[in-house]
């Protein structure tokens, strides 16, 4: 397990001490100098507060572990431990592309129903708008009808009172021809 900190790289029990230490920083390789933008950290300033405890104790666990006889027993369960958190979060994927394709699903069983909605209350307004329309049609043909029963109606009057004027004119003279005598 060592390899993973970067330890024994070569040959069995080379290398099994600590990390080299880093390089001395050399005086003006940082930045180049002071170019007026105020000051720089050098680089021990970065790693004053760091902490090497807990990677002494990682590699300190690794070198144990890679001298115990449970060694490979170890590298398998972690291997195995990996692969099932692996397979948790395959299925996590799953379930979560599952539960978006049904929302998916689901909105279009939505639009469709909002469109059917739609269109069946667009049927009722053009079917209703039609029964209006029809009705002002009927009415319009009543209203024609008794407009035309009355004009009808006048006409006849009329004409029946033509008819008296002529009867009466016809008496009238019929009595004047008879008073008169015979030419």
């Amino acid at each position: 397990m060592s390899w993973l900190f970067g330890i024994n790289k070569g040959p069995k029990g080379e290398g099994a001490g600590p990390p080299p230490p880093l390089p001395p920083a050399q005086p003006g390789a940082e930045g180049g100098g002071d170019r007026g933008l105020g000051d720089h950290s050098a680089p021990k300033d970065r790693w004053s507060n760091f902490d090497p405890t807990g990677l002494e104790r990682a590699a300190k666990a690794a070198r144990e572990l890679e001298h115990s006889r449970y060694a490979k027993d170890a590298l398998n369960l972690a291997q195995m431990q990996e692969q099932t958190l692996q397979l948790e979060q395959q299925s996590k994927l799953k379930e979560y592309e599952a539960a978006v394709e049904q929302l998916k699903s689901e909105q279009i069983r939505v639009q469709a129903e909002e469109r059917r909605k739609t269109l069946s209350e667009e049927t009722r307004q053009h079917q209703a708008r039609a029964q209006y329309q029809d009705k002002l049609a009927q009415q319009r043909y009543e209203d024609q009808l008794k407009q035309q029963q009355l004009l009808n109606e006048e006409n006849l009057r009329k004409q029946e009172e033509s008819v008296q004027k002529q009867e009466a004119m016809r008496r009238g003279h019929g009595v004047c021809l008879q008073g008169r005598g015979p030419h």
